[in-house]
């Protein structure tokens, strides 16, 4: 019986391809590829050597499973791969601290002594003058002045500032990043303020004519002291070009 079914499905097969090309119907691609399916399958069915079966769902997802690489491999893989490339070393880069600048001691007594040269600072003179408590600086200025806080006095330290008697100078003490503190008593730290007054010695920028002298200070803010008070005043001054400590008293 399936060897007639087979010779009939042959005999189909050349009618079609020789008598009766004139009659056969034009079939599209998809056709085509049904027919040919078709009579394959048939060929396979009836073969006495082809053990026909169809497949459960679980055959075709354990056939698929094994054609595919699974995600477990491919987590080994990439965890090997990514053990396999060496780490960069860390670099460690040590920050060496900044280099003591020099520092100067200078006892009091001595109206000559040149702070400017001191602290490495070209072209200009710096000589201490005096100091003074008051409330307000300047006190007769009717323009900008500063004025200390509630229960607190401003401790002006007046300087002299002179450039060179031929020629004038461009004074910039702006850019050599000045600091300053005072010490009362030996007890009592303050530090300078930030006043933004025009002869302000640390922010002091303008043109020093040839032979003149420049009235400069530095402000500070100190609390329950009366000038009578300070037997002693030391000053700190730096640079970025030196360090100078000072006993003015």
């Amino acid at each position: 019986m399936k060897t007639g079914k087979v010779l009939g499905v042959l005999a189909m097969s050349a009618m079609l391809l020789t008598g009766c090309v004139d009659s056969m119907p034009d079939l599209t691609a998809e056709q085509s590829e049904m027919v040919a399916e078709y009579a394959a399958g048939l060929l396979l069915k009836y073969s006495r050597n082809y053990d026909y079966k169809i497949a459960s769902a679980e055959e075709v997802a354990e056939a698929r499973a094994a054609m595919e690489p699974s995600s477990e491999n491919e987590e080994e893989s990439s965890t090997q791969n990514s053990e396999e490339v060496p780490e960069e070393e860390e670099t460690i880069t040590e920050t060496s601290s900044e280099e003591q600048l020099p520092e100067v001691e200078i006892l009091v007594g001595s109206a000559d002594t040149d702070f400017a040269a001191e602290m490495g600072i070209d072209d200009v003179i710096l000589r201490y003058q005096s100091f003074e408590l008051c409330d307000t600086y300047p006190q007769e200025s009717t323009g900008f002045n500063v004025s200390a806080a509630q229960n607190k006095q401003l401790l002006v330290v007046h300087f002299d500032l002179s450039a060179s008697p031929e020629e004038d100078i461009a004074c910039s003490l702006f850019e050599y990043g000045l600091k300053a503190e005072f010490v009362i008593n030996d007890s009592i730290s303050v530090r300078a303020l930030s006043t933004m007054l025009p002869n302000e010695l640390i922010f002091y920028m303008d043109t020093i004519a040839a032979g003149d002298i420049v009235d400069v200070v530095i402000v500070a803010e100190v609390e329950g002291i009366t000038q009578a008070d300070i037997e002693t005043l030391t000053m700190q001054l730096s640079s970025n070009t030196g360090k100078c400590i000072a006993k003015l008293k």
